[in-house]
């Protein structure tokens, strides 16, 4: 008996001893990233050495000598040999479908002139003889004389096909005469909405189109098939990769664009968290808001790589058409224009209803308002929901605030509304026409990231590609800390008292993006817990010469806890 006793002990001694080692075996980190300086966004100032992962999760940060101590016999152990870690950039604004087709077509953000705008489009068409149609973005208005180009200039390079060319913000489209003919478009045409076709002198179409009336030729232009989307979404997610971008938030959307990202996620292809935000005009039905609430409340909040909260307006335009709503008029009044202060997408009791109903039922909401009067109706309407609803901790967002009233800023903490900006746009060399526009009285309250700041707002970074001249969130970082391009210009810098400091940049791109979509929780820091998103740079940001910002490159970029990229 005693004999069988002293067996079952030392076979339970032997189980414990297994479960012991096993349970060691699971607790190894299956990623070390060791010697670093690690930006964890707990605050502004908070750094530390090391982190472990284990599966897609953050599980301890420290000093190097404590986390190489967790190492097991199958963790991975990268020495960063002193280099930034930052969280993975969230990209807050984005139109990630169109971006992502607008790589197959004609690249034009890279352009410094009309002549390489020419240059790379006949290069296109050159290299594309079987295409049907030109398509392609990314010309600058500073470029033209009077801001703008003309069908003539397109005709010499495209003169047998159509061709449609939209400038670098999105908000304006460059057509040859073959589109406008196809599209119905001469001196007899007379368009009516939220946009323009712009005529000269004698009544004679340009070849320019503004706002909705870009939609006239766009929608000519044959569709994407499904499968043909789903690709241009790989290339995407690729190039958000190599960038560091690890979670981005769609400006735009509709209930098909969702269906593509479901389909990548079940495919277990997605390489960045991705929040949709479903698109909303004066058109928008009742039937089309019953069709988002299903389609939000089918995917939930609980998959952290894919969800459906938000839905987008857009209440003006952009500055360099003049089509953004203003409270007084344009500095640089332009003959026989629609008018002196801009346009309104919709009228404002429409967009007054939507924005109530919209609130009512739950969404949160994300407003495109450029002028400062947009601004301040967007603050009005959402104001007013909130008394209407009764809904707290709603976290809704304008979009972009290039010109803001200074009576407007402190309300943006008062009522709980996110700044979403974008600072790629404030680049200074691509601000020219729109300076000319908005004059020397508004120019102080230009990209008001630094007043948005020390009113207690929210502040949240993004890149609003392809609406802007680059992807890249380092080009951002370098406009925000230095309101200067890349080639040091301006001397002195653009509307510098806006600037911030790195870390609240940083912030804004990383932590505040995850705070502005309710994930704060679990994404947008470098902390035990939280999911493992996190990029290594090649440069200190923080101790740089902030001109040298721009060079920075990202060599590694960690995504749910494995490798995606790594530079060569």
């Amino acid at each position: 008996m005693r004999a069988m006793q002293r067996v079952h002990i030392l076979v339970l001694i032997f189980l414990l001893l297994m479960v012991a080692c096993t349970s060691k075996v699971a607790k190894s980190p299956t990623l070390i990233l060791l010697n670093g300086k690690i930006f964890t966004a707990e605050n502004l100032t908070s750094f530390n050495e090391a982190v472990a992962i284990t599966g897609n999760t953050i599980t301890a940060v420290g000093k190097t000598a404590y986390i190489r101590s967790l190492a097991g016999d199958s963790t991975e152990i990268i020495d960063l040999q002193g280099k930034l870690v930052i969280p993975g950039f969230n990209d807050s604004h984005i139109h990630f479908i169109n971006g992502s087709k607008g790589l197959a077509e004609v690249e034009l953000t890279s352009t410094q002139s009309a002549e390489e705008v020419e240059g790379n489009i006949r290069k296109y068409v050159s290299k594309h003889p079987d295409s049907h149609w030109i398509t392609g973005r990314g010309w600058q208005y500073t470029f033209y004389e009077g801001g703008l180009p003309s069908k003539k200039m397109l005709d010499a390079l495209v003169p047998d096909k159509p061709a449609y060319i939209r400038a670098y913000d999105g908000h304006t489209a460059w057509v040859n005469s073959t589109a406008l003919e196809l599209a119905g478009i001469n001196k007899n045409y007379h368009f009516t909405g939220f946009g323009e076709v712009v005529k000269d002198a004698t009544g004679e179409p340009t070849g320019i189109l503004k706002e909705d009336a870009m939609s006239l030729v766009s929608n000519l232009i044959p569709s994407k098939t499904r499968e043909e989307n789903l690709e241009a979404l790989r290339l995407g997610m690729k190039l958000a990769a190599q960038l560091g971008i690890t979670s981005i938030q769609n400006a735009h959307g509709s209930v098909g664009e969702t269906e593509l990202y479901e389909t990548l996620l079940a495919n277990n292809e997605l390489t960045l968290r991705v929040g949709v935000a479903f698109s909303i005009d004066e058109k928008t039905s009742a039937s089309d808001l019953k069709n988002f609430v299903q389609v939000r409340d089918r995917i939930g909040y609980k998959n952290p790589m894919l969800r459906a909260g938000a839905v987008k307006f857009m209440i003006d335009g952009v500055i360099e058409g003049h089509t953004a709503f203003m409270l007084e008029p344009y500095s640089d009044p332009v003959p026989k224009e629609l008018s002196a202060t801009g346009q309104v997408s919709m009228p404002l009791p429409r967009f007054n209803s939507l924005i109530n109903t919209i609130d009512s039922l739950g969404f949160q909401i994300y407003t495109h308002a450029i002028g400062d009067r947009g601004v301040r109706e967007t603050l009005n309407a959402y104001e007013a929901a909130q008394k209407q609803n009764k809904r707290n901790d709603t976290r809704h967002r304008i979009e972009h605030i290039e010109t803001i009233n200074p009576h407007d800023i402190p309300r943006f903490a008062q009522l709980g509304v996110m700044a979403s900006m974008e600072p790629i746009h404030a680049e200074p060399g691509t601000v020219e026409i729109w300076s000319k526009a908005v004059g020397e009285k508004r120019l102080p309250y230009s990209f008001a990231w630094n007043d948005v700041l020390k009113a207690n707002a929210k502040l949240v970074f993004s890149s609003d590609w392809p609406a802007c001249i680059s992807l890249n969130p380092i080009r951002g970082l370098h406009v925000a800390v230095t309101r200067r391009n890349p080639q040091g210009f301006p001397e002195n810098g653009w509307v510098v008292n806006q600037k911030i400091t790195m870390a609240e940049a940083v912030y804004a791109y990383t932590y505040m993006g995850s705070y502005s979509s309710f994930e704060e929780k679990t994404k947008g820091k470098i902390a035990p817990g939280y999911l493992a998103d996190i990029v290594v740079l090649s440069q200190d940001l923080f101790t740089i010469n902030p001109l040298d910002v721009h060079k920075t490159l990202v060599d590694l970029t960690v995504f749910n806890g494995r490798v995606i990229y790594q530079r060569k």
